[in-house]
This record gives C-alpha cells, structure tokens and sequence, in this order.
C-alpha cells in the first residue's frame, strides 16, 4: 500500500512518518523544502506545497492513504485532488474546536480552520477520518519557558483539560491508515486525564525535581508574553481559548485505546521524554 504524509517536517506529521518507517508500506511524504527534511530513507521526498495542486496531484499519484495536516488553504486542494484521484481514505489531524463551541465562535480561527478542513472532505467525498485531538502535552512550554526566574505564569492556571501526546495522535493515525478497512468518522483524541496549568507544573516538579510556582496572568498578560510582538488580537485570542474555560467541556475519551489497542499516555510520560526542552 502506498502511504502520503503531509507535514512530514512537523511535530505530529514527523512522528506518523517516522511510526510507518519499517512498516513494509511505500511512503511518501509532500514537503515545501526538502532541505529541512529529516526523514527515514524509505520514505520518498516529492517537493512540493499543499495549495500547489500540481505538486499535490503528482504526490498523490498511484497513493492509496493519506494522512492530511492542513496548509493555509485548510486543505480545499487536497480535497479537491483527492477526490479526482479516487484516494481510498485520508486521516485528517483535527481539533475538538471542530465541534466545541468556544467564546468568540465561529470568529475563532482555529474553529474555523478544523470545520472548513473537515468539511473540504466531506463536500469532494473523500472518505476519512478526522482526528479531533485536544490540547498538545507540549503547550506548558508556552508558559514554561518564560519561567528563568522559576515562576511559571500562566493564565486559566486551574481550568482542567485532557491534554494529548502527540505521539497518540500519531499513532492513532498509523492505525487507521494501515488498517485493513477503515471506516469514515470522527474520534476525540485526547489524553487519560483532565490537568490545568498548575497539575502540569506539578507533575513537572515531581518527576524533573524542579520547584516551580505558578502565577495566574490575565489574558491581555498571556498575549504579551506567549506571541510575538504585534500579533492580531484575533490571533491571540484565538489561541488562548483553545486553553481557557470554553475548552473545560472536552473530557478525556477513550478514542486512543480504541484506535491503537493500548491507553492514552500520561502527562508525566511525556515529561520524562522531554526533559531537556522543560527550562
């Protein structure tokens, strides 16, 4: 079977890549730079960009599977090419903000980006599956980073969500693709329990030995401190409600051990594997 992954150079893509190496499929990734690409070398390079229809119809050629991160064009193209090429299944990296209501509606742009990508699919009748994942186990580092001083300050430090590992979400999507007859649908991706910022900084200080406090900042604070200067505020906002009160709804799924067989793993999992990007 032949296998395309997009955002192969990414953190989610990166890891679907490299979890199908060895596999004994035919890989093929669509990347904009090959020279930043540092993939295993059964995996064939075809350069190119996701909006480039030309470049996705030649990567999408004699392909079987896909699995789908979305480019600015929240994956129109692809839709479009895939279903003119007859793609059997295409696993598509979503967000529960695909179906939870958050404060600014549908004027948040990560809501709109994981409706407008599912339903590209949906409208050019692609069968797929969407990978709603929760918040990333890797979005402490936002807050984390800016703690030299040994204070993590955070805003919505108690609001409790059931951040995910990448590494499921990757591993969800090789089930899927690899599996032997997958079926159209939506799972919830999240991780084995609901943690606020504080529960995080917590678990960081029992397993790395480090003795961090957390302040709470308010949302204006948070902008300043986490995005460059001169961000849009619809940007920033945007953002910081995919980690504040409207998000508290999703609750931890089972979606994972469905999907791969094995149970979600643990924020402090992550921690120990990434010790050394926690300051």
């Amino acid at each position: 079977m032949k296998i395309l992954v997009t955002g192969a150079t990414g953190t989610v893509g990166g890891l679907v890549a490299r979890q199908l190496s060895g596999s004994g499929h035919q890989l093929v990734a669509l990347i904009r730079d090959p020279s930043k690409a540092d993939l295993p070398a059964d995996i064939t390079i075809v350069e190119g960009d996701l909006t480039d229809a030309s470049a996705v119809r030649r990567a999408l050629d004699g392909t079987d599977r896909a699995f789908l991160n979305m480019a600015d064009d929240n994956g129109a193209v692809f839709a479009d090419a895939a279903a003119e090429a007859g793609l059997g299944h295409t696993v598509l990296l979503s967000s529960f903000t695909a179906v939870t209501e958050l404060p600014s509606g549908p004027a948040n742009i990560i809501t709109a980006r994981h409706q407008a990508g599912e339903q590209a699919l949906m409208r050019a009748g692609v069968p797929s599956t969407s990978l709603r994942a929760a918040g990333f186990d890797y979005n402490i580092l936002m807050w984390v980073a800016g703690a030299a001083d040994g204070v993590v300050r955070a805003p919505n430090a108690d609001v409790k969500l059931p951040v995910v590992d990448p590494a499921d979400i990757a591993a969800a999507a090789v089930a899927v693709l690899t599996a032997t007859d997958p079926k159209p649908g939506a799972y919830s991706i999240t991780g084995p329990q609901r943690l606020s910022v504080r529960d995080q900084v917590a678990i960081i200080n029992e397993t790395l030995h480090r003795s961090y406090t957390v302040q709470e900042i308010s949302q204006a604070e948070a902008a300043t401190a986490a995005f460059p200067q001169g961000t849009p505020d619809f940007v920033t906002t945007s953002v910081l409600e995919t980690m504040g009160p409207g998000a508290a709804v999703l609750v931890p799924s089972g979606d994972v051990q469905t999907l791969t067989g094995k149970p979600a793993r643990p924020f402090r999992a992550w921690v120990a594997d990434n010790a050394n990007a926690i300051a």
